[in-house]
């Protein structure tokens, strides 16, 4: 299914359509493919209406010069839960979906959203010396030419044989060029979302894969630090894309962090 933005870019989104049934909306990291959350839809979906929507650029959703920055993928976040009618949404974002939610709350303040799960992503990409959890090495010296290189796989565990392939066809038929979307990799490198994370109302849980090849699991013990009412906790066996290689671990952490915050 497709949703055109205000802009006129057309976005693709999976939907369960359960509308009787709270929604979660699942957003893919840049270069993500909505086919890794297949598992995750599985597990959820008894009790929740799941989407997993195409962030420009990306999956199959329309390639685009425009809108290469997060505060515009979080307009295309707002005008499509606006165009779906949709409030208390449980917003999950892998990688840098969720600097599209944290950018959204910057933006809309909770606004449709009843809850925020963060998918192994730091608040701040590029390290120094108040901030040692950035991605990989990036630090003000070698940004944004360090962000051309070629970081390799992203996972560390085996993902479904059956989901890889489904996200290679996917990728083979909507090639991925990571040379278009570099304006919107410089812009979610340079942001910096700790002040969001400090503030905010909202429930969210910080979740970090022990073996990602992009960040050190340890940025949760400070964003802890942050805000004391934030729930955090480390994937074992588990790299970038939790979402794929450890659902029934990532779906567990969820359904324990919205039970205790009465979300269920």
């Amino acid at each position: 299914m497709y949703f055109k933005t205000s802009d006129n870019v057309n976005l693709h989104y999976s939907d369960t359509g359960d509308t009787d049934k709270p929604t979660m909306l699942g957003i893919p990291g840049i270069g993500g493919s909505s086919q890794m959350w297949a598992k995750v839809i599985e597990l959820f979906k008894d009790k929740f209406r799941f989407i997993v929507l195409d962030p420009r650029n990306q999956g199959s959703s329309e390639r685009t010069y425009k809108g290469q920055r997060i505060s515009r993928h979080a307009a295309d976040v707002e005008e499509f839960l606006a165009n779906l009618d949709l409030t208390n949404v449980i917003g999950i974002g892998n990688s840098m979906g969720a600097s599209n939610l944290w950018s959204y709350l910057s933006i809309y303040g909770s606004g449709r959203f009843s809850a925020i799960v963060d998918l192994d992503q730091s608040p701040k990409m590029i390290a120094d010396k108040g901030w040692p959890y950035g991605f990989k090495d990036l630090t003000w010296d070698n940004y944004p030419d360090y962000l051309k290189l070629n970081f390799g796989k992203a996972f560390y565990n085996h993902i479904d044989d059956s989901m890889f392939n489904k996200a290679k066809q996917e990728n083979a038929k909507h090639p991925y060029n990571p040379d278009d979307n570099y304006k919107c990799l410089i812009n979610h490198a340079e942001e910096d979302w700790r002040d969001v994370l400090m503030d905010t109302q909202l429930p969210m849980l910080v979740l970090a894969g022990k073996n990602s090849p992009f960040f050190d699991y340890h940025f949760t013990e400070a964003v802890k630090a942050l805000n004391e009412k934030m729930d955090t906790e480390v994937i074992s066996n588990c790299g970038h894309l939790i979402q794929a290689e450890q659902p029934v671990k990532m779906h567990d952490a969820i359904m324990k962090f919205l039970t205790k915050n009465n979300l269920l």
